[in-house]
């Protein structure tokens, strides 16, 4: 095109000050390309085999911003999850912290006595997770950018934390032994979903034999369905093992009554086994008529042993 097609091109578009203007076309002797201007009173536009059509952009042609660890070939990508994971766990742009006590390493300065694992956060993550957690660090005027834990382990409110930002309990740190701590946090800040969530993580494990009956009698006396159900599995699955464990000596007889009817429904642990657990439970707790507060109830699980005879002072006659 010469400079005075140019020019006479460009006096066609510079006069044209309606971007709405009638429909025009315009043709490149050279080119044989037709560029057409919409019209807001045109009904119909029928387009020539000739239009060239701008290229698209998919979907799959924009980059995407991957965090540091993650590949972006397609088999790995980024999720919001694992972006959100990312942020909390390089604290990057983090605008408040929480501390939680933590044992302190090894110093030779004496004055070193107490320490604390420090997490950086972000307000908008915790003030969106409850709003126990909005109060604490929007409403309160008095926040000095510092939120501290009291009473529960670093490992359970690194778990706390990791779930406030991706909604999920994934963390390699879950353990029987934190439940007790994720249930303070649960409730200490009304995220039930938390300690849901943490249950159905803690049923996909192995489970030390030590715990399952402080676990259980956690969620008993506490009525934490979720954790309670788990663990029912566990001592019904276990429970040719589990009638050796000296914890089940320590529940109280009303959960050891739960338990004992599990195991009858199931037939998980023989009659007669289960009748000398009775017998032992009965003689290291002192459950006699003398004990007014525990026979009643003790009294109940013997009568699911119709052979089962008591003496004068009410301890077990098994013939």
């Amino acid at each position: 095109m010469s400079d005075s097609e140019k020019e006479a091109t460009g006096g066609t578009h510079q006069g044209s000050t309606n971007g709405w203007a009638d429909l025009e076309e315009e043709a490149d002797d050279q080119e044989g390309i037709h560029s057409f201007t919409p019209s807001r009173n045109a009904s119909a536009v029928s387009l020539g085999p000739e239009l060239v059509v701008p290229r698209t952009t998919a979907v799959f042609d924009i980059e995407e911003d991957i965090p540091a660890g993650f590949s972006n070939d397609g088999t790995n990508r980024a999720t919001s999850r694992t972006r959100r994971l990312e942020y909390f766990r390089s604290g990057a742009d983090a605008d408040c912290q929480v501390h939680v006590l933590s044992n302190c390493p090894q110093s030779e300065e004496p004055a070193v006595s107490v320490c604390y694992k420090k997490f950086g956060c972000h307000r908008i993550f915790l003030a969106t997770a409850s709003d126990k957690l909005e109060q604490d660090v929007y409403q309160n005027k008095h926040w000095n950018g510092v939120l501290q834990i009291n009473g529960v382990s670093p490992e359970s409110v690194e778990i706390f934390l990791e779930f406030i930002y991706t909604f999920e309990v994934t963390s390699p740190l879950v353990q029987l032994k934190l439940v007790g701590d994720i249930f303070i946090l649960s409730c200490a800040y009304n995220m039930p979903e938390l300690l849901r969530s943490f249950a159905e993580k803690l049923g996909q494990q192995e489970w030390p034999p030590d715990g399952i009956f402080p676990a259980f009698d956690l969620a008993f006396r506490h009525n934490i369905i979720d954790v309670e159900r788990v663990c029912i599995e566990k001592i019904v699955e276990e429970g040719a093992s589990l009638i050796q464990e000296p914890s089940l000596m320590k529940l109280p007889v009303y959960a050891l009554n739960y338990v004992i009817q599990h195991w009858l429904v199931a037939d998980a642990v023989p009659p007669n086994e289960l009748i000398k657990v009775l017998k032992q439970y009965q003689e290291i707790n002192g459950i006699t008529f003398a004990n007014t507060q525990k026979f009643p109830h003790f009294t109940k699980i013997i009568k699911y042993f119709p052979n089962v005879l008591l003496d004068a002072e009410g301890f077990i006659n098994q013939n």
